[in-house]
């Protein structure tokens, strides 16, 4: 029976009642001190679970550390009312430290600037490092509003992961998020129709949903995954990180960097999680970015990787066939040309750039195309470094003992 290991990042943020605090760092819909947020409901939700081996790693994080241990404190609160039906560790700010102290001492320190709670790149790298150090076998990463209505979902979790199937070898699995309803289709109408690529991301992704479903059985190569239901085995962990550069889509840039690495992902039908999104928002962000800004930021500076990856001989080219329609159908060089005028009318409308929008685009692409160039090799050294700290954290029962 191989070891599991379920984690569960969940943000939070100040108290409804403290107005005008910026963040110094950004998260969707971190959860204000004041309200009870979802993460009590994921956990609950985990009693029908009948595996017999797993436990779970809730991993918590704040917009600011000035409100970091009382973050830390609010949580273990909620995680101490489940800790008789169920193993639950908590990493958070004081353990963080911890890490970070032990890393140095065994020469790591080239790596601990990523080390940290400030991105979601660099969370779900800490909830590979944690679960490698705590020897499981297999590492399930969901989301505090995501519920589990599926007693078997771990044993589905392992069935195929890290295993040979069908000639593949099966370097990590992912699953379909549902709605209330427990559809997984987006079905945004009239995307079809618009011009702008950026515009029509839900229409894409809906197109490849429906390539995939099409596809016979139930396990099937894809081009996407969910990071809130995603399964990672101990060997891709030893050789495949986040990317801790990377501004968002985490997940499909994790399938992405393992195509580097020769390994494969693919879609378990199966294997299905409720998304149960809160409907409160992040009140506090002082930072006015269009969600179409960070699509640009994240595209290019994927197209840039899968460009520079040519220069390794010890890696693989991506081809970008394989990941059609979603997200490859960015990464073509007449996408930017669009998104550069449509941004500058972006960019008008949200009031950013009131005198000069067309310019204020051309700048912007332009940053992205050099913040690319600039951090993408940064990349391909962090994953050395990330492969040399895995050697030495597998057996260090000091950082055991201390985290888990």
């Amino acid at each position: 029976m191989k070891k599991v290991t379920v984690v569960i990042p969940t943000y939070w943020t100040w108290p409804t009642h403290i107005k005008g605090k910026r963040e110094s760092f950004i998260f969707d819909h971190p959860t204000p001190l004041d309200l009870d947020g979802t993460l009590a409901r994921t956990l609950e939700s985990f009693r029908k679970i009948n595996y017999p081996d797993f436990d779970i790693l809730v991993i918590t994080a704040s917009t600011n550390v000035e409100i970091a241990e009382k973050v830390e404190k609010r949580v273990q609160g909620i995680i101490d009312k489940f800790k008789d039906k169920f193993e639950i560790k908590h990493f958070s700010y004081s353990k963080l430290k911890i890490l970070r102290e032990r890393l140095f001492e065994l020469g790591h320190y080239k790596i601990l600037q990523e080390i940290n709670l400030e991105n979601y790149n660099n969370i779900r790298n800490l909830q590979l490092i944690v679960s490698y150090i705590n020897n499981s076998d297999v590492v399930v990463g969901i989301d505090d509003d995501e519920v589990i209505n599926d007693s078997n979902y771990l044993y589905k979790a392992v069935e195929y992961v890290g295993k040979e199937y069908k000639g593949d070898f099966i370097a990590g699995v992912a699953g379909y998020y549902l709605d209330r309803e427990g559809n997984h289709r987006l079905k945004v109408e009239g995307q079809e129709e618009l011009e702008n690529l950026f515009d029509k991301k839900s229409y894409l992704m809906d197109l490849t949903y429906g390539r995939l479903d099409h596809t016979e059985g139930r396990l099937v190569k894809t081009p996407l995954v969910f990071g809130g239901n995603m399964v990672f085995p101990r060997t891709t962990i030893e050789r495949i990180s986040f990317d801790p550069y990377n501004t968002r889509g985490e997940d499909i840039d994790y399938l992405i960097n393992a195509k580097m690495e020769g390994l494969n992902f693919f879609l378990d039908k199966e294997l299905n999680i409720t998304h149960l999104q809160p409907d409160y928002k992040n009140t506090h962000n002082g930072v006015n970015i269009t969600q179409l800004k960070q699509d640009i930021l994240r595209f290019i500076y994927e197209k840039e990787k899968i460009e520079q990856v040519k220069k390794y001989n010890n890696l693989n080219n991506i081809d970008i066939e394989e990941l059609m329609l979603y997200p490859g159908s960015f990464f073509e060089d007449k996408v930017f040309s669009d998104a550069e005028k449509k941004l500058g009318k972006a960019l008008f409308d949200k009031n950013i750039a009131e005198r000069e929008p067309e310019k204020e685009a051309r700048d912007f692409i332009n940053y992205s195309k050099e913040r690319a160039k600039r951090l993408v090799p940064e990349y391909f050294k962090f994953c050395l470094l990330w492969k040399d700290m895995i050697k030495d954290i597998k057996n260090d029962q000091k950082l055991r003992e201390a985290l888990i």
